[in-house]
């Protein structure tokens, strides 16, 4: 099979996830800016997963705007995770190199914050591979539209000019979200934490996907 574009998740498929320990950091320090107690493991995971009900609720309680708080909660992740970059506790899997013998045009679209996307890329010396990048600008709008709704992904492919796409995922989410947007999914499987969900194609490394493009 051949496609005319690949398009790639990135926490857990181009780079290693962010540390439990920085995704936490980061949300002590949203809820000590706005003076409220530490956070619960589900408050923590409400902010990681970007729940917008839970935190509309949470703001409504403590009577905090919830656009400030988004605001807020992503200044602080986006700052934790450029640190955990630059002391090298997160980098590019290996078989990232793979992106180079690909026969495709190129595009990456995370629910991480764009302005850490955009890092990372810089950061690694990759940008230039990739034609269209999205990212989740963590508003409580932009939250509504973390995969599997496929507006991001839509957004790329219209840059990049075609259907004829594969998207690279490593979710259950990011599957459902290529089928929404009518595209087919490669899911990555890194380790024994296999996801329930029926993908285009199953791979273990990115190094598969140039018998795919």
């Amino acid at each position: 099979m051949s496609y005319a574009a690949v398009v790639l998740d990135n926490d857990g498929v181009l780079t290693e996830l962010p540390n439990h320990e920085t995704l936490w950091r980061a949300a002590e320090r949203t809820f000590q800016s706005f003076d409220l107690s530490t956070p619960s493991g589900e408050q923590v995971r409400a902010l990681v997963g970007g729940n917008v009900e839970a935190i509309r609720t949470l703001c409504a309680e403590h009577r905090i705007d919830a656009s400030t708080f988004c605001y807020e909660a992503a200044a602080h992740a986006v700052r934790e995770q450029k640190r955990e970059l630059r002391e090298g506790l997160r980098t590019l899997y290996d078989d990232a190199s793979t992106l180079w013998d690909l026969n495709a045009r190129l595009g990456l679209v995370s629910d991480n914050q764009h302005e850490t996307i955009r890092f990372i890329l810089q950061f690694f010396g990759i940008e230039d591979r990739f034609e269209a990048v999205y990212g989740n600008p963590y508003t409580p709008e932009g939250l509504r539209r973390m995969k599997p709704d496929p507006h991001y992904l839509d957004a790329a492919l219209d840059d990049l000019g075609t259907r004829n796409a594969l998207y690279v995922g490593d979710s259950a989410v990011d599957v459902e979200a290529a089928a929404n947007a009518g595209v087919d999914s490669a899911l990555v499987v890194r380790d024994d934490a296999v996801p329930d969900c029926e993908p285009t194609h199953r791979i273990e490394s990115l190094g598969e996907l140039p018998a795919l493009v």
